[in-house]
């Protein structure tokens, strides 16, 4: 996954497809299986005074000398008719005491209220005088819209008008064509991030005709320099997916405009079979994808996965759109390259193989068998001067414009832009507007200059296009208005100290006026996972709750990309519980400084964020009163059973393998709740239709916790039969979302 196909309104997207992992291979584990049933019970047999229970039918892996219980293993596998049962009514259990609760409908008239006066503009895309942008407002799940050279606007696919059996439809990525006159629009239906993958024409705003799918909802239409036609990363038939994982085994086709998608030709595929190419050979749990630079005789193949490292094959682009292509493959894996782009001859590189913030490395392709370590560093930098790291913002580390190259330089959590010159090779640094996180920064190899959005935490949005003929910065027009006055509100840098003495940074939101008595209750953000870095976001919800006068706290904790990759490989792997142990220290930290204290601190996170607040909870069930969970990993034992499993190999580890199996068992939250434990009040959301992390993860946790809990306190499912992994979410579930999150922790957390 691009991370400019990234559009996540929760902060933590998992990335899915991020780039480059090793091939999994059936592996002949020596494993004794005993199933014995210790107690079988209705499935959702009513508590009188709690949500339904859950049977239990204990499962025993002996797994590489380690017993292993497992008794919710039942509620594993799609269409499992009994464990959805089950789990809508933990959801309709857990809405019923939501809406009892004395502070939600406070904070539904209040949230509601920002996000019905707020209008967002996103994944904007300048093209040929044109500019392509979703706009969002408190009902739609954004539309898509043209903005002609003259000024005037005209929607071009308003997902509402679209009418489905699987729910809603929303936009997940549009990519428009060379020249502007077509756009490739990915649409999905209830979340689900399946899409079907539909040609507009811009001028008439009508159909051509020409439709691929399924394809996943983060890879849009590569295009062809003329406009001729584009290739597609398309989901394989459901009985050609390896272990029936519909992310696995994906193909690279070469779609010709007017022409039968049916005839589309394999130009790569992931795994064995028809379409399979040796030069390339692409592991099942990878996904391939062609880059067609306007600018360069030259394509450029990558092998995308969930991992920051990646891997960049070449060959002449008159050979790529064939079938059967001998490429040359430039970077590998231990390369550590996380970004790559061709102008011209050039492939350029972000590695940071040498350098943990990263270097710019260029190697001349002309060269006959031109290699990485032919490759030279021709972007001079400070040191704590940052080209690498994962943000959910829709950026480019690398962006090749038509005059020159564009690069994301960060320097404690500011961004700047440089550019360098094709020819002279000349690096200078583009004046920035304002002082901020670039959290749209696009280029394309077509036309000058680049697009560039700047905020901050208290600050909306402001989107610019950058012109090199003046050296100037163009507003977009389409700077966000702050839906309310948050003038009190100020963001405190400092700094946290973990258990191994280690200084992980700490942003506190706050009141300027907050008095400094522990009084406040407060919510600990972290995500840990990816390299992905937490910067500096607007968020109204968010501040809603500051403004209240609470606290809202984000901790860059190990296992993200905040000071690197060395930080992303201290939170990685065997060192997962590094992060956690930074969560927990933030709270401390907060009690330290008067913000508020650990019985009335929350933590928040998800997605791949679950292996650390799953971790907190489990294992420091003591230090802070409750937490939110948000569509969470939580069983990473069962990694190779849950759908998109595979594709989480690298940054996860391999539970087959007895190497990793240890450390992925005592960083499985499931697996290590203990029996007769205290622990907080948890509330845990799920989207029914997620198709990146498994609601069974949800629920297997949830029933065992509430099983061995002694504490009396909560442990709510939060249902969204309309939701997926929050991809795409309106602005209007947001604020329902966050309504529920906040009147929950209301009640929950004790104030004086």
């Amino acid at each position: 996954m691009r991370e400019s196909s990234l559009t996540h309104t929760n902060d933590i997207v998992m990335l899915c497809t991020s780039r480059a992992r090793r091939r999994h291979r059936a592996l002949c584990i020596a494993t004794a299986v005993c199933t014995l049933t210790l107690s079988v019970r209705p499935a959702i047999a009513a508590q009188p005074d709690g949500p339904p229970t859950a049977r239990t039918v204990d499962v025993v892996d002996q797994l590489f000398g380690s017993t292993v219980h497992d008794p919710y293993r039942w509620m594993e596998g799609e269409h499992n008719a009994e464990f959805q049962q089950w789990l809508a009514a933990q959801g309709d259990d857990t809405r019923a005491k939501l809406d009892a609760l004395p502070t939600l409908k406070a904070w539904q008239q209040t949230l509601q209220k920002v996000s019905n006066t707020a209008v967002v503009h996103r994944a904007q895309r300048y093209v040929n005088g044109r500019l392509f942008f979703i706009r969002e407002t408190a009902e739609g799940n954004g539309v898509l819209m043209v903005r002609e050279a003259e000024g005037s606007e005209r929607v071009l696919l308003d997902p509402a008008t679209l009418k489905d059996d699987g729910g809603h439809a929303s936009i997940t990525l549009f990519t428009p064509s060379p020249d502007g006159s077509k756009v490739a629009v990915n649409i999905d239906h209830g979340g689900n991030e399946v899409t079907r993958l539909e040609v507009l024409d811009v001028t008439s705003g009508k159909p051509t005709g020409d439709t691929v799918e399924p394809v996943w909802g983060e890879f849009g239409a590569e295009w062809l320099p003329d406009g001729s036609g584009f290739d597609y990363t398309q989901m394989a038939p459901p009985d050609q997916r390896t272990g029936g994982d519909p992310l696995q085994d994906m193909r690279l086709r070469l779609h010709r405009l007017g022409t039968p998608a049916s005839q589309d030709p394999i130009l790569l595929r992931a795994g064995t079979g028809d379409g399979a190419n040796p030069s390339f050979a692409i592991t099942a749990n990878r996904f391939p994808v062609i880059e067609f630079p306007t600018d360069s005789r030259w394509a450029l193949a990558e092998a995308l996965g969930a991992q920051v490292e990646q891997r960049y094959c070449v060959t002449a682009r008159s050979d790529a759109v064939k079938p059967g292509a001998t490429w040359r493959c430039i970077a590998d894996l231990s390369d550590e390259v996380q970004d790559a782009a061709i102008h011209g001859d050039t492939l350029y590189l972000v590695s940071s193989h040498k350098r943990s913030n990263g270097e710019l490395l260029a190697l001349d392709l002309s060269r006959p068998n031109a290699s990485i370590k032919d490759a030279r560093s021709i972007l001079p930098l400070q040191d704590d001067d940052m080209i690498v790291g994962v943000s959910i913002n829709d950026t480019q580390m690398v962006a090749p414009a038509r005059d020159a190259l564009y690069v994301k330089v960060s320097r404690n959590g500011i961004d700047g832009i440089r550019r360098i010159d094709y020819r002279t090779g000349k690096v200078e640094t583009v004046p920035m507007p304002l002082v901020g996180a670039a959290s749209l920064f696009h280029a394309d190899d077509n036309q000058d200059g680049f697009l560039l959005e700047l905020r901050g935490w208290t600050t909306p949005p402001k989107s610019w296009r950058y012109d090199p003929a003046n050296r100037a910065m163009h507003s977009l027009g389409q700077d966000e208005a702050s839906p309310a006055d948050y003038g009190m509100i100020e963001a405190t840098e400092t700094e946290l100290v973990s258990k191994d003495g280690t200084h992980v940074p700490l942003t506190i939101l706050h009141r300027k006026d907050a008095a400094l008595d522990g009084s406040h209750r407060a919510i600990l953000f972290a995500y840990g996972g990816y390299g992905m870095s937490i910067v500096p976001s607007f968020r109204p919800d968010r501040l809603e709750w500051v403004k209240r006068g609470n606290i809202f706290a984000y901790a860059h904790v190990r296992g993200g990309g905040e000071k690197g990759e060395a930080w992303h490989q201290a939170g990685r792997g065997q060192n997962k519980h590094k992060g956690v142990e930074d969560f927990v220290a933030g709270v401390a930290r907060l009690s330290e400084l008067g913000y508020s204290r650990p019985e009335r601190t929350a933590l928040m996170s998800g997605s791949a964020g679950g292996l650390l607040i799953g971790g907190a909870v489990v294992g420091y069930p003591d230090r802070f009163g409750a937490a939110v969970f948000l569509v969470s990993i939580l069983n990473p034992v069962r990694l190779m059973q849950s759908p998109n499993g595979a594709n989480q190999l690298g940054e996860m580890g391999d539970p087959r393998k007895a190497s990793d199996f240890p450390w992925i068992l005592a960083t499985d939250p499931y697996q290590q709740i203990r029996p007769n434990t205290a622990y907080p009040a948890v509330m845990l959301d799920v989207g029914l239709n997620d198709s990146r992390v498994a609601p069974w993860e949800t629920g297997k946790f949830a029933a065992r916790l509430r099983a061995a809990d002694t504490s009396g306190r909560p442990v709510w499912i939060r249902t969204d039969a309309h939701a997926g992994h929050g991809i795409q979410v309106s602005l209007g579930a947001e604020a329902a979302e966050y309504s529920d999150i906040f009147a929950f922790l209301d009640a929950q957390l004790p104030v004086p």
